[in-house]
């Protein structure tokens, strides 16, 4: 494992020109993304920093640098590879080395995201949620999945690029910390959690939907989608997908909310609408546990006939 490199906050201000406009990717919870491109002998190395700017964040940046540097974390393709850190004062950010194309979350709305391209985000993100809640002492759990979060590397590959309230697992339990009171990610906050007073990867699944749904309909929650008081996109779903309501069971297994748009798409399978939005639904379940694990949404994205056909480009063996 490579050392981690201690930086200093001139030096993250120096790598993106001031933090430019033209170096900016995207938002998270608690700050910003930037890219940089460095020539190093051999060729040029790319990077993403990332910037905290709000809340109370150095416990956060203590625990994301502890899990990105154990070495099982660093197994799973969409974790993301941590080059180093800064606790400059109050000053706070890393340094992730990949090239970073856009977030989820600027890509969702966009014609030129193709059907495939969203499948492949679907099965990573749900493979790498498996992973986190699965094969460990303890579930470690999320709690801010964000379509924000995630980055597009070159290749297409999701990284979940902010891991700030991670719980559970190898780390101490943060739920219980007296400044960390935040919930979760807006727009992606479970609104059934905390119920039993205690933390739950079924929160992950929510925020997991809430993303897939998002994907599908090509739609995000945007600041002014907040001050005109419009619904969440699992709101919005949850009156469209019961507004054609039947008892007819073929009519409601026909249901689908993919966006009109991506029904033309070439790779697009009318089988995959119904069964991909039955699924989604399924994540934003009112009763937690009544929702699936994420090893059963990665079981049934598998079926998918898309995912059938397209295997290799998938990355499916």
């Amino acid at each position: 494992m490579d050392q981690l490199v201690n930086l200093t906050y001139d030096q993250l201000s120096r790598f993106t020109d001031s933090f430019s406009e033209s170096k900016y990717i995207g938002h998270f919870q608690f700050g910003k993304f930037y890219r940089r491109k460095s020539f190093w002998p051999g060729g040029y190395r790319h990077f993403v920093v990332k910037i905290w700017e709000t809340g109370y964040n150095i416990l956060r940046l203590a625990d994301e640098v502890i899990l990105l540097r154990h070495e099982k974390m660093l197994s799973h393709p969409s974790m993301v590879p941590l080059y180093g850190f800064c606790a400059d004062g109050e000053h706070l950010g890393v340094m992730y080395e990949f090239q970073a194309s856009d977030s989820v979350y600027n890509l969702i709305p966009k014609d030129s995201f193709t059907w495939l391209q969203r499948i492949k985000v679907a099965l990573e993100i749900a493979s790498l949620l498996k992973f986190l809640h699965t094969g460990h002492p303890q579930p470690f759990i999320v709690r801010n999945l964000d379509a924000a979060h995630i980055l597009l590397d070159e290749n297409g590959y999701p990284r979940l690029c902010d891991l700030s309230m991670v719980t559970g697992g190898i780390l101490p339990d943060r739920t219980v910390h007296k400044n960390n009171h935040v919930h979760g990610s807006h727009s992606h906050i479970d609104p059934y959690a905390g119920k039993k007073g205690k933390c739950s990867d079924k929160e992950d699944v929510f925020a997991y939907g809430v993303i897939l749904l998002g994907l599908i309909t090509k739609r995000v929650y945007k600041e002014e989608d907040q001050q005109a008081q419009l619904p969440f996109v699992h709101e919005w779903a949850e009156r469209e997908y019961n507004a054609n309501e039947s008892d007819s069971v073929t009519k409601t297994a026909q249901r689908s909310l993919v966006h009109e748009s991506l029904t033309n798409d070439p790779d697009f399978n009318s089988a995959d609408g119904a069964k991909i939005t039955a699924m989604a639904m399924e994540c934003i379940n009112v009763c937690d546990y009544e929702r699936p694990t994420m090893k059963q949404v990665l079981r049934s994205l598998l079926t998918l006939p898309v995912v059938k056909q397209h295997a290799p480009f998938l990355g499916v063996n």
